[in-house]
């Protein structure tokens, strides 16, 4: 009897020491179910691609401000996940660029032009800066600061605004659009003498 005893107690040990071996774990049914289930991994956020244009942009207005000025950033615009991916994240697909530059003939010369949303290094401080003419020049940087804070800028083209503030006109040019998430909207345009604002949304 104690032959058999020990031949069965043998027998469970070598099984139980090739289970451990094949890396097969027996659980008991009684035991409880001691799994972590790791969560599936996060959707990364869509890249910010600096373009060539950004990056032209960026130096000229490091060079006329002494680095204090540079085009916003998603880090530096501290975007919401939410806002981000309902207000930005479409439009980034298909243009990297947005919502920090845009291009289009912002003053009728028949030339490009580009406006860039920049930010003074260190301070929540935000302004439009409009390059006027090709090849870029830091002679021909317009700043714009009116109503300006974290927002998506694109070129608005020419033909017909209507503004709140004012009966329906025609540009004599591309203008810029500046749109905030769930609030105003406004369009800054070129009248011919200078540049100019209206409202287009509340």
């Amino acid at each position: 009897m104690m032959m058999k005893l020990s031949t069965i107690f043998c027998l469970i040990i070598l099984i139980s020491c090739n289970s451990r071996k094949s890396g097969q774990v027996t659980v008991s049914k009684d035991s409880p179910d001691t799994r972590i289930d790791t969560p599936p991994p996060a959707t990364p956020p869509i890249h910010q691609i600096v373009s060539k244009e950004t990056e032209q942009v960026n130096q000229l207005l490091a060079e006329q401000s002494g680095g204090t000025l540079a085009v916003l950033t998603d880090e530096s615009a501290a975007w919401k996940k939410d806002d981000f991916d309902y207000f930005i994240a479409p439009k980034r697909k298909d243009n990297p660029d947005y919502p920090y530059l845009t291009k289009g003939d912002f003053n009728g010369d028949g030339q490009a032009d580009m406006a860039a949303l920049v930010k003074t290094k260190g301070k929540a401080e935000y302004q439009l800066a409009i390059l006027l003419g090709q090849p870029l020049s830091q002679d021909r940087i317009i700043y714009w600061k009116n109503d300006i804070e974290v927002c998506a800028i694109s070129t608005y083209p020419k033909g017909e605004l209507a503004g709140l503030d004012q009966p329906s006109f025609k540009l004599k040019s591309d203008a810029i659009n500046v749109e905030y998430f769930e609030r105003a909207t406004l369009v800054i345009y070129w009248d011919g003498k200078a540049f100019r604002k209206t409202h287009t949304g509340d």
